[in-house]
């Protein structure tokens, strides 16, 4: 029936394509957009050392309670952890349905959250890092290859990335910087038995401020 009221009435049909068109036009110059559209942080993890601890310790005396205090955050959609030998990650997922200005004020109580769980945390662990997860658009993708025909030599070139790191941060207009597939440096120890019974030190006793040590020197850094 409609088919033949257009049909029948050309004007009719007319007028309703001019005022689709115009409606369309109207939504298009009023629609806001962005080149590089700024998106809510909504996930992140708390990171927790604890040297010399196998994953069953970490997860009763630090992921537990860390996941205990953050459940009752209603703002919290969801919670995913991981145990392991002296770590502990516990994700976070902040509800989809809370504005920025929320969201914003949710880390803040996950803070606090954390920070209670904190007191009953062993004295060996570290305090417990909170990371949101930076999501955003790429505006620039930079590779560094090694053309020689020798080996890669893997220093050199993260030495590199980390000055071209610091070069592209301090253009203006630049938010943030970061870099991917650098090299994992390891420092084995070997511990002397003797040595340390004599000094009256367990193994753990040395991995806890071996731990600390290095703890000290990457706050240090960032300062």
């Amino acid at each position: 029936m409609i088919r033949t009221l257009f049909y029948r009435l050309p004007r009719l049909t007319a007028l309703a394509i001019l005022i689709a068109l115009a409606g369309g036009l109207g939504a298009i110059l009023t629609l806001t957009r962005q080149e590089d559209p700024v998106l809510v942080e909504r996930f992140g993890f708390v990171l927790t050392t604890m040297p010399g601890a196998d994953a069953e310790r970490v997860e009763a005396l630090i992921t537990e309670p860390i996941e205990a205090a953050l459940r009752e955050l209603p703002e919290i959609d969801e919670l995913d952890s991981t145990s392991r030998a002296n770590i502990s990650q516990v994700s976070i997922n902040i509800d989809e349905n809370l504005s920025a200005a929320e969201v914003d004020d949710a880390w803040t109580l996950i803070r606090q959250q954390v920070e209670v769980a904190r007191a009953n945390l062993p004295v060996e662990a570290t305090i417990p890092e909170i990371e949101r997860v930076y999501v955003g658009a790429t505006t620039l993708l930079v590779a560094l290859v090694w053309e020689d025909e020798t080996e890669p030599e893997l220093a050199i070139m993260s030495r590199m990335a980390q000055n071209l790191r610091d070069d592209f941060q301090n253009l203006t207009g630049t938010e943030e910087v970061q870099i991917y597939g650098l090299p994992e440096e390891e420092i084995s120890v070997a511990f002397d038995l003797d040595a340390l019974g004599a000094s009256g030190l367990s193994v753990r006793d040395a991995a806890s401020l071996i731990a600390a040590a290095a703890f000290g020197a990457i706050t240090n850094r960032k300062a």
